[in-house]
């Protein structure tokens, strides 16, 4: 099938979940269909990762389409700034504008990320000269490029993947962060543009079978369809690993999961970690500006930017991931699986992974249980390494490529004779 994949960053370098699980995607199936990925890319630093990123993925025509000298490329979680929008609104022009109007935020009030802001000129005018080009369907991934469904051609399925449920992320956002006025009106009218949107495609894939569950009240049974991304590489090699473990959080600033995660885990969590070891040591692996590094800094703590080899600076370490807001499944509790690592979780940041508590990983909600199992498993190498042995087990069996490959092959070929099964009736006249 030729299959054009619009999406609203460059996945390069793999330096968040999301660019992980849409590299891993494309490289798992990329020999199986004829693949086309548009994506904006900003300057000459993202001309050059496009060139990268295409050296990595061969078989895949990748096509970075440059939208000039702005912000640089967003990640999961931050504003996509624009200063050419009229073009895309014109070729939108069913599309009601959508970015929020009016007054901004009051200083210091918290309000949600809005992931619906138009997209950027060339990068719309890009994806619709494509898809003239001839496709058999159109996939789109993240929130942000939701709004891209209005414009695009009725004739063409259209297949959205969604990383991360946003009115999921939205409640859960606001049972911690307590919304209020702007916000709570930001909040209230992305419910219903998430709602709009997905019912403009002819199939939905989410990466989890609680994510599943939760749009079935949107959106029609049969176009949903569960289908994590596979994850590649991984260790077979078994790590003893030291007497005392020493732990990692892996995560950017720029997604909003993560920040609210570190500081629960630094101002709730680690205090009662050192209070029973303090020699412990906690290594932050993610970019984080030099202001938040300072706030956050504490004692057996060392934030050691964003690394190239993860796999190398996993090595011996035990994962903590104390997400307590979004939805899918994150990337570096499979990463840290698939490589021998142990791994303390919520409930939240586990999720859509069919590990078992005190199987395969170890989860904890209150910051004291949290705490406690972080000792515990700091003093207890057969536990490390029994739960680093099911949990590689439980990535192999169920995110392994050749899985993943059947199951989006099949999700490709249900919905495209669907489609034509319902364009055949129409021709009909049934």
């Amino acid at each position: 099938m030729r299959i054009l994949v619009a999406i609203p960053w460059l996945p390069w370098p793999l330096d968040s979940g999301g660019n992980v699980a849409v590299f891993n995607s494309l490289a798992c199936l990329q020999r199986d269909h004829e693949f086309t990925l548009v994506c904006p890319v900003y300057g000459e630093d993202g001309v050059q990762g496009a060139a990268a990123l295409q050296a990595h993925l061969r078989e895949v025509k990748v096509r970075g389409v440059d939208c000039g000298l702005v912000t640089p490329v967003k990640r999961p979680g931050r504003r996509l700034i624009i200063h050419t929008l009229r073009r895309a609104a014109r070729l939108c022009s069913n599309l009601v504008s959508l970015k929020p109007l009016g007054r901004a935020a009051d200083p210091g009030e918290d309000v949600p990320e809005y992931p619906f802001e138009p997209l950027p000129a060339r990068f719309v005018s890009a994806v619709l000269a494509e898809l003239q080009t001839g496709f058999d369907f159109v996939q789109l991934e993240f929130a942000q490029m939701l709004s891209l469904v209005a414009c695009l051609p009725t004739d063409i399925p259209k297949l959205f993947v969604h990383h991360q449920l946003q009115f999921v992320y939205l409640q859960r956002r606001a049972a911690i962060r307590s919304y209020a006025g702007y916000a709570r009106y930001l909040e209230q009218m992305m419910l219903v543009q998430e709602q709009m949107y997905l019912r403009m495609f002819d199939g939905i894939v989410v990466f989890s079978e609680e994510d599943g569950r939760r749009l079935q009240g949107w959106i029609p049974n049969e176009k949903i369809f569960v289908s994590p991304f596979p994850v590649i590489g991984g260790s077979t090699e078994r790590d003893e690993g030291d007497a005392e473990a020493h732990f990692l959080f892996v995560g950017s600033e720029a997604h909003f999961p993560n920040r609210d995660g570190l500081e629960w885990l630094l101002t709730e969590v680690w205090p009662h970690v050192l209070s029973e070891i303090p020699n412990c040591k906690l290594r932050v692996i993610g970019r984080w500006s030099g202001v938040t590094m300072a706030h956050l800094s504490a004692v057996g703590v060392e934030f050691a930017g964003f690394v190239f080899n993860l796999a190398a600076s996993l090595k011996g370490g035990v994962m903590l991931v104390p997400i307590r807001i979004g939805s899918g499944i994150r990337v570096k509790v499979l990463d840290a699986m698939s490589h021998g690592v142990p791994v303390i979780s919520t409930s939240v940041g586990c999720e859509g992974i069919p590990a078992l508590d005190e199987s395969e990983i170890l989860i904890r909600d209150d910051s004291k249980g949290f705490a406690d199992a972080v000792v515990r498993l700091a003093k207890s190498r057969e536990l490390r390494e029994r739960l680093a042995s099911a949990g590689r087990g439980l990535v192999s069996r169920v995110y392994s490529s050749e899985r993943i490959r059947r199951e989006r092959d099949e999700i490709y070929r249900v919905m495209l004779s669907g489609r034509r099964d319902r364009l055949s009736a129409s021709d009909r006249g049934d």
